[in-house]
């Protein structure tokens, strides 16, 4: 089998870090021939520390933007420079906080930043933290959206808050070639939202990588916990939802596990019998 693999609340909680049941699935599903394909949200830069890369055979990253497979770089891609200008200038007149994603990180507004340290680290300064999770993860709170110019960097994916009037006013015109994704998690007031590129999801990643490697789609297997998963449930040949996901979530999988602090993933493989 082939099993494609989120990372954050499915290998990994946000507070504890990558779970050490995770790291035994992933070694027994290993000894038992299948391979392992990471599939995250997360653009390469923003991978945390403690996932354990080596393990995998290949990865998708930027939600499908991304694809290597045993060290071939099978796709690399971006959204256009005029169009994410255009929604950067959006974003500024109406005061919408919002981060760009690349290959070298996370690059956001003052605004952004706090919200991102409240959700993540709860208030608390992550030099000082006392949670694995955040000890080992990527995303920079600091990183501000004028460096990323000054780099000349592009985007793979955009991420903004809304307030609940600006989400009923938003819209993303066909033409624009975007693909919308809102967050269900109700972790604040705002709604989460991010836009990748039209056609590049984690799903359409995944019919992509199952033809690089000769895969039967059949044969595959997504595992996941978020509505950006939902492409790629769609697309496997099997979809294996975490227990720490929502209903709506839960509702689109073959399977549900426990949640990953409670060794989901473990037992989501053994229910399978992939181990």
């Amino acid at each position: 089998m082939v099993i494609f693999i989120d990372i954050d609340g499915t290998m990994r909680d946000y507070r504890y870090g990558f779970m050490p049941s995770s790291h035994t699935a992933l070694d027994r599903a290993h000894e038992a021939g299948h391979t392992l394909i990471l599939c995250t949200g997360r653009t390469v830069g923003m991978i945390p520390y403690d996932v354990p890369l080596e393990k995998f055979d290949g990865m998708i990253a930027g939600g499908g933007c991304h694809l290597v497979y045993r060290g071939k770089v099978i796709e690399d891609s971006f959204i256009p420079d005029e169009t994410v200008s255009r929604y950067r200038r959006y974003f500024e007149e109406n005061g919408v906080p919002y981060q760009l994603e690349t290959v070298e990180g996370v690059f956001m507004t003052a605004e952004m930043g706090e919200i991102m340290r409240e959700l993540l680290f709860y208030g608390e300064d992550p030099r000082r933290s006392e949670y694995a999770g955040l000890r080992t993860e990527r995303i920079r709170i600091d990183r501000r959206i004028d460096e990323l110019d000054r780099m000349g960097l592009h985007s793979s994916k955009m991420g903004f808050c809304l307030t609940p009037a600006q989400y009923r006013e938003f819209h993303v015109p066909d033409s624009d070639r975007l693909k919308y994704i809102v967050f269900d998690d109700e972790a604040d007031e705002y709604y989460h939202c991010e836009l990748i590129q039209a056609g590049r999801d984690k799903g359409t990643a995944i019919e992509r990588m199952a033809r690089e490697i000769g895969a039967d789609i059949g044969d595959t297997i997504a595992v996941g916990d978020s509505m950006n998963d939902a492409d790629a449930f769609r697309a496997a040949g099997t979809a294996l939802c975490m227990g720490n996901a929502t209903d709506a979530v839960k509702a689109l999988a073959d399977h549900v596990t426990d949640t990953v602090v409670n060794d989901g993933l473990y037992k989501g493989f053994a229910a399978l019998g992939l181990i």
